[in-house]
């Protein structure tokens, strides 16, 4: 059912993208998803066919008006019109990769065994762009079971420059 989200997420975009709001639009989608975080019930009661879709439009127009662009507002309301407020998460996850791809940006999660400084940073997210051919986003993460070197997870592709894939990959080839 990822396609039914994505139907939504993308008509929402090209309203964005009418609107010259992308990146507001994205950022009131994560504003409404930290509260539905935070409050699961909420989603349950948005997800209840029992209660009256009117009483449930109009809880999301008292929560959020005034704090979430009122496109973003309709959006919601139409989700859970058509009872598919469950889909919420999937529509912005489908909303960002079409933000990604229309600024030609991808997000790189970078893990170390310790923090990179901004030069390292900086070679790092060009090199990356060189790869790609995208404006990068980086994300470090120090973790400790690195050991040296670097992992980097960019557009489902998991490029291992660590101490410990290299031994693996030493492991592999002597066990053949």
């Amino acid at each position: 059912m990822i396609a039914i989200g994505n139907n939504y997420a993308e008509a929402l975009f090209m309203l964005a993208r009418e609107e010259n709001a992308v990146d507001e639009f994205y950022n009131d989608l994560k504003f409404v998803g930290g509260v539905f975080t935070e409050n699961p019930e909420y989603m349950q009661f948005l997800s209840t066919p029992s209660i009256p879709k009117t009483e449930r439009t109009a809880a999301l127009e008292a929560a959020f008006d005034g704090k979430v662009n009122k496109y973003v507002l309709y959006f919601l309301q139409l989700l859970c019109e058509h009872g598919k407020v469950e889909k919420f998460a999937e529509c912005v996850t489908e909303y960002d990769r079409l933000r990604e791809w229309a600024e030609n940006t991808a997000e790189a999660t970078v893990k170390t065994a310790t923090e990179l400084d901004e030069t390292q940073k900086a070679e790092l997210v060009k090199a990356l762009e060189r790869h790609t051919g995208k404006k990068i986003i980086l994300k470090t993460v120090v973790d400790g079971s690195v050991i040296g070197g670097v992992t980097v997870e960019i557009e489902g592709e998991m490029l291992d420059g660590s101490i410990r894939g290299n031994l693996k990959r030493v492991k592999d080839v002597i066990s053949v």
